[in-house]
């Protein structure tokens, strides 16, 4: 494709070059014939102070422009040798573009931008499956990731499609799943992408450019380009993997360093509290309440140090497959508001305020130490980071899950360190890791594994100057799969 010359494809030169050839022949031709009608309906219609000969040709003129420049696009199309491309020789082509690419942009560059125009689409996206983690379907783009249009792999939208043998034209009359993600970028139909029988990426076409209806020859290129644009994006997918590999490889040496710097660091701090604390006690036959405090402290901070270490430890073990962890469907508003309650006191003394907005009946399927577990580090980290303002905690139903966004009004992350947000040990050498709060890179780490380990999925939805978004998002259960969960609530919070 690369040493063709086509109207839509990667040459720009070429669609340069066809689009001024529409422009100005249809300039010339709207022109000639504007002249023509002047010189034939003035003399007639003309009146002395009222030119309704030049009135009337250039409205004859202006209904005539835009099927003249169709009829000039379909020509100047035969000409540049694209729209007379029979489909034997389209699939010839793009499938032995796709053969030879194995990045996304080279893929973005094919399916997303050139295959469209080829067949009268108005508009299409690729979703892939994001390696390695396999947990959701983000959006092939030219700059970055949009997680605005990301389908999560255990989402009702993608379970349908895994069960889906060719095609589907959305929304379906089925009124239990919501196409609205697809629907509102414009998208018509959508082509599960498989190797094997593993779902790995989503292609979704927008509307005709003429009429409603998706004509036949199109469908069927669709189709017979499915398993050559499967396997394409699954090589894709492999470099992604390896790519990242590397770049986790070369930072691993460097984060060790880190990490041992920074436990140094966490150590010595309430090891120097205590050391003092018993000195004074050596002094004193009592020990006082401000004492007993300032020893309280230093212990707690040990512990919770040591925890959280000891949890990532535990956590590099896989569970075996025969103790699966126990599911249970719990409400989300009196969970938040148990945690919420922990931290109130830390946020008041900070001037920070909890806002939440959880609907009541609003039930996730979780296990339920491991979830309030990740919840506690994601809102520790919220105040945490937070001087003051609001922290935002907002659930909602979201294609057949329960949706999770805490919000803080903190210094944010800076764009070079997001996608290391989730690495353990990693703190950023940004605004976060020197406004001089403990802590070790551990959090969001154990957070994420927790997640990921019941089938949800956790992400960085927005950031910047004015605060971050963290999201959770794990299945939804229906108010009558809600079961009594106190007792065992009590001792996952107080774990």
């Amino acid at each position: 494709m690369q040493g063709k010359t086509t109207l839509v494809g990667v040459d720009r030169r070429a669609r340069l070059m066809g689009k001024s050839l529409i422009i100005g022949t249809l300039i010339l031709v709207l022109s000639v014939l504007y002249l023509l009608l002047t010189l034939v309906l003035v003399p007639d219609l003309d009146r002395r102070g009222v030119p309704i000969g030049h009135i009337v040709s250039a409205l004859l003129v202006s209904m005539l422009a835009m099927p003249l420049r169709n009829r000039l696009g379909i020509l100047v199309n035969r000409l540049l040798n694209r729209g007379w491309q029979t489909s034997p020789e389209m699939l010839r082509d793009i499938g032995s573009a796709l053969s030879r690419t194995i990045s996304p942009d080279g893929l973005y560059t094919i399916l997303v931008e050139d295959l469209p125009q080829r067949l009268r689409l108005q508009s299409a996206m690729l979703w892939m499956l994001e390696p390695p983690d396999d947990q959701a379907f983000i959006v092939l783009n030219r700059s970055t990731h949009r997680h605005d249009v990301m389908l999560l792999q255990n989402g009702v939208i993608a379970r349908q499609l895994a069960n889906t043998s060719a095609y589907l034209l959305v929304p379906t009359p089925d009124l239990e799943i919501d196409w609205t993600p697809l629907t509102r970028q414009g998208i018509r139909l959508v082509l599960p992408l498989r190797v094997g029988n593993r779902l790995i990426g989503i292609y979704g076409c927008g509307a005709p450019q003429r009429g409603d209806l998706y004509v036949e020859r199109v469908i069927n290129v669709l189709l017979m380009l499915a398993p050559s644009v499967a396997s394409a994006l699954e090589n894709a997918r492999a470099y992604t993997t390896i790519a990242q590999l590397n770049k986790d490889l070369r930072a691993l040496d460097q984060l060790k360093a880190e990490f041992i710097q920074s436990v140094g660091h966490e150590l010595r701090t309430p090891l120097t509290t205590l050391s003092l604390a018993i000195q004074l006690f050596d002094r004193q036959s009592e020990m006082t309440p401000m004492l007993a405090n300032i020893t309280r402290t230093g212990v707690a901070q040990l512990q919770a140090l040591v925890d959280r270490v000891l949890t990532f430890d535990l956590g590099l073990a896989p569970l075996p497959d025969d103790q699966p962890p126990p599911i249970i469907a719990i409400r989300l508003a009196p969970l938040l508001e148990e945690i919420i309650d922990e931290y109130s006191s830390i946020a008041a003394a900070k001037g920070v305020k909890f806002v939440m907005r959880v609907p009541r009946d609003l039930a996730a399927l979780a296990y339920v130490p491991s979830f309030c577990r990740a919840l506690h580090e994601i809102i520790d980290n919220a105040v945490r980071y937070s001087e003051s303002g609001t922290i935002t905690i907002a659930a909602m139903r979201y294609d057949g899950l329960a949706l999770i966004s805490i919000a803080d009004e903190g210094p944010g992350i800076p764009n070079q360190e997001r996608d290391r947000l989730f690495v353990a040990f990693y703190r950023g050498s940004g605004t976060r890791a020197l406004s001089g709060t403990p802590g070790t890179g551990l959090g969001l780490s154990i957070a994420r594994r927790d997640i990921e380990a019941q089938r949800g999925q956790i992400w960085l939805a927005d950031t910047g100057p004015s605060g971050s978004t963290m999201c959770v998002a794990l299945p939804a259960a229906i108010p009558a799969e809600t079961i009594a969960h106190d007792q065992e609530h009590a001792r996952a919070v107080g774990a």
